[in-house]
């Protein structure tokens, strides 16, 4: 890498979300959210300044984050303390006593409307870095051309009949160390080829993808799409790379990218291709986030190619692929061969209204082959309870365990798992209702791959708005579940409401494990968390020990949330839950949390994502 010109690498601009600072000239970020706010809803912010006055400010301050979250403008808002300027120097770090910073390139194969892209790249930074141009018809390219007199430009001499075949012929003359495909209808954003070198000298080779937004009809920046981290099964179910990435230049090259890309592939799916190839399998790379919003794209352009990508990952899975709303992908697996017995653990006091429906769901609704269906009666007292436990312990399916204590939700659970003869253990809340026979199939096939923890289903609640659709660690200081309230079919932040995919936790009123892996983290907590957080405790277990937990997206039920328990809110549990959320949030530190399903730039605050402010 060359020497550059020496940057203060811890400056505010380290982390591409920091936000700039501010100097005393600088009107300050919540003063400016305020004056965008008061126009547009000002009885709301004359309260927030009341409450400001006589100093309840944190009420104050949580109340503007929550009105400007819905200001039509606020995405410009977040920018103007967001961005990088353009002409911020290229990040270095010192390297065997040598200030150096990383050599980046940007690849653009022009198309009629390219010019635009090509004077997105020449306002980047002026240090070290090299465009590349490529045609695929020389006749189009003369105006574009003209734009691009740069001693930084290099224009390949061949043409080439896909971005395809121009993406593999750079790759082959190519002697920086990264280098960014960028389609010709898409543009970088200030600062963003600083963000990339900024991720670039901060660790091994990998590839690096950064966040995006898109471009309205007017050319108006909107829609941030601020992106999890690294997820193999996101990528399979939704292009979230391609469009703003930067690929390894050596490592790249080392890969047969043609046994993945050839000149008929769909210039829209080129990139796609190409990181399958180098992201899946025994010799995957390196994957890194960039948190920066890097490039814009055309409206909705993260949907496209989808019957293209489908076959891809198709071909890559060897599984039977569909393609679903808002251009997501779902790969269908089968159980094993044979089917593995499952232990369904109901624990229950009384409240047969709840507990009828739950067991008749799971026993007569239930398509899968072997179920164990174990009620963990804690000390139910009502005769007609008492009497339908005696009727279904007929059933040879159905084992009725007693657990006369005073009400342990872990200790409960812990107890019936050990009477369970199942290899996989499904704890189900009592106050679930099946509406799809195919939810516990669904559960098992992700729970028996390989690297597997625990598994999650999309729960609603009666009204059908989603009640869980994993949980995200560290919001609200404790943890939270991810679009909450949302109607049913809504994507939720792109359409990761409506996806298989890693979740850091997910709740225990629905969740398959095998047992062997339930065991060998010890179950759940009984003794410090014995009803409240338990279950993302449990979770985070897994995850420690080298597990992934997963959100089953097309596992469906409803969840008439903590009916049989009462709210832990209600002043009879208030103290044991403040008990409890003090242990969850010592061990670990979850105010601190940085949980990579969601993205730091977004509102730790929000069970609904929007924009941190």
């Amino acid at each position: 890498m060359p020497a550059c010109e020496p940057v203060d690498i811890c400056s505010p601009f380290t982390h591409p979300s920091a936000p700039k600072q501010l100097d005393k000239n600088t009107m300050h970020p919540c003063l400016r959210t305020f004056l965008a706010l008061l126009p547009h809803r000002p009885s709301k912010a004359l309260q927030i300044a009341w409450w400001w006055i006589t100093r309840r400010r944190v009420r104050a301050l949580g109340q503007l984050r929550a009105a400007a979250a819905a200001l039509p403008d606020i995405y410009q808002l977040w920018l103007h303390f967001n961005e990088r300027p353009d002409n911020e120097a290229m990040p270095s770090a010192l390297v065997n006593g040598i200030r150096v910073c990383p050599s980046l390139a940007v690849h653009l194969h022009l198309t009629l409307g390219a010019e635009a892209s090509a004077r997105s790249v020449l306002r980047q930074l002026p240090n070290d870095w090299r465009l590349y141009v490529t045609l695929g018809d020389s006749d189009m390219a003369g105006d574009t051309l003209l734009t691009l007199a740069d001693h930084r430009v290099v224009v390949l001499p061949d043409t080439f009949v896909s971005r395809a075949a121009a993406i593999v012929g750079v790759l082959k003359i190519a002697r920086e160390a990264f280098l960014i495909p960028l389609r010709s209808d898409c543009l970088m954003t200030p600062g963003a080829l600083a963000a990339f070198a900024q991720a670039a000298i901060s660790g091994d080779p990998a590839v690096l993808y950064a966040d995006q937004d898109e471009l309205s009809a007017v050319g108006k920046r909107e829609k941030p799409w601020l992106k999890p981290s690294w997820d193999e099964d996101l990528f399979f179910a939704q292009d979230y790379l391609s469009a703003a990435c930067a690929l390894p230049v050596a490592m790249s090259r080392k890969v047969d990218v043609t046994a993945s890309i050839s000149e008929d592939t769909p210039d829209a799916l080129a990139v796609y291709a190409l990181l399958a190839r180098l992201l899946t399998g025994p010799a995957a790379l390196a994957v890194r986030h960039v948190p920066y919003v890097a490039v814009s794209t055309p409206s909705q352009a993260w949907q496209a190619e989808v019957a293209g990508r489908a076959a891809l990952v198709r071909e890559i899975v060897g599984l039977p692929v569909s393609v679903e709303a808002f251009g997501t992908l779902a790969i269908h697996r089968a159980l094993p061969d044979p089917s593995p017995k499952v232990s369904v653990i109901v624990p229950t006091r009384d409240r047969l209204d709840l507990l009828e429906t739950c067991v008749e769901g799971v026993l007569y609704c239930t398509d899968f082959p072997d179920i164990e269906l174990i009620v963990a009666d804690n000390d139910s007292i009502e005769p007609q309870t008492l009497a339908y436990f005696e009727k279904i312990s007929r059933d040879p399916r159905v084992k009725v365990v007693r657990w006369p204590h005073p009400y342990n939700y872990s200790a409960v659970n812990n107890f019936a798992v050990a009477h369970a003869a199942g290899s996989y253990i499904c704890l189900l809340n009592n106050d679930t209702e099946v509406i799809d026979p195919a939810w516990l199939r669904e559960m098992v096939t992700q729970a028996a791959r390989p690297g597997i923890g625990a598994v999650g289903a999309r729960l609603f609640y009666p009204d059908r708005s989603i009640q869980h659709a994993g949980v995200v660690v560290g919001m609200g200081n404790a943890a939270g579940h991810a679009h909450r309230g949302l109607p049913e079919g809504h994507p939720g932040w792109f359409a990761q409401a409506l996806v298989t995919r890693e979740a850091t936790a997910v709740t225990a009123a629905c969740l398959v494990v095998a047992k062997d892996k339930f065991e060998a983290v010890g179950g759940l907590d009984e003794a410090r968390l014995a009803i409240a957080y338990n279950d993302i405790d449990f979770c985070l277990k897994l995850r420690a020990a080298g597990w992934r937990n997963i959100y089953a997206a097309d596992a469906v039920m409803i969840h008439h949330e903590s009916k049989s328990r009462g709210l832990d809110f209600a002043p009879e549990h208030l103290a044991r839950y403040m008990r409890e959320l003090e242990v969850f949030q010592e061990r670990w530190n979850t105010p601190g949390f940085a949980d990579p399903t969601h993205h730091p730039a977004l509102d730790p605050a929000s069970e609904i994502y929007r924009l941190r402010l």
